[in-house]
């Protein structure tokens, strides 16, 4: 970013969320809702938000992976980063999301708009660079990943055996070729 694009952050807050202490622009300083695990600007979380997603990390991940039509691996403010764009349907607008670590934890920013803006960037650049070198950070993404379509379809096979066959049951078996799972009648 050279100076005549950098943005003055004097007139920004703080706001702590997981274990990091974010920057906020502001347009974005009085928060709908502020914890431990997320400083939320409005009841959307699309229109702004910082999330801590440690302790939810596969399932958003997976989820983001599943409902988002583009998906890039990017570098925004020295981050190794997985920035997910969508249209929403509920606020007709397209929504994004980056994906980031700071120090050995994962963080995603949510925004209304498709393009990575030099406010998000300064919202990641105030974050403590990331404690994975690029091929550790989306190493474990992808394993989230690859278990939270495991994991989706084991829950998958819960519903759809047919209801009231009692003479069916579904089944998982883990082994040296890989995940198995099925209904046995």
């Amino acid at each position: 970013m050279s100076a005549v694009n950098a943005i003055d952050t004097s007139n920004w807050t703080n706001a702590s969320v997981g274990y990091e202490e974010f920057k906020i622009p502001p347009e974005y300083k009085n928060p709908y809702s502020s914890d431990f695990h997320m400083y939320e600007y409005d009841y959307d979380i699309n229109v702004f938000t910082v999330r801590y997603v440690n302790p939810a990390i596969m399932s958003l991940y997976g989820y983001f992976m599943e409902h988002n039509k583009i998906v890039k691996k990017v570098e925004v403010a020295g981050h190794d980063a997985v920035f997910f764009s969508g249209y929403d349907m509920s606020s007709q607008m397209n929504t994004s999301k980056l994906w980031f670590s700071a120090g050995d934890e994962f963080y995603y920013i949510a925004w209304n708009g498709s393009e990575i803006t030099p406010t998000i960037e300064e919202v990641v650049k105030s974050a403590s660079p990331s404690n994975y070198n690029t091929s550790e950070f989306y190493s474990l993404l992808n394993d989230e990943y690859s278990i939270y379509k495991i994991t989706d379809a084991i829950e998958s096979q819960r519903y759809d055996s047919p209801a009231g066959d009692k003479g069916s049951h579904s089944f998982v078996s883990v082994g040296t070729n890989g995940v198995n799972f099925g209904i046995m009648s």
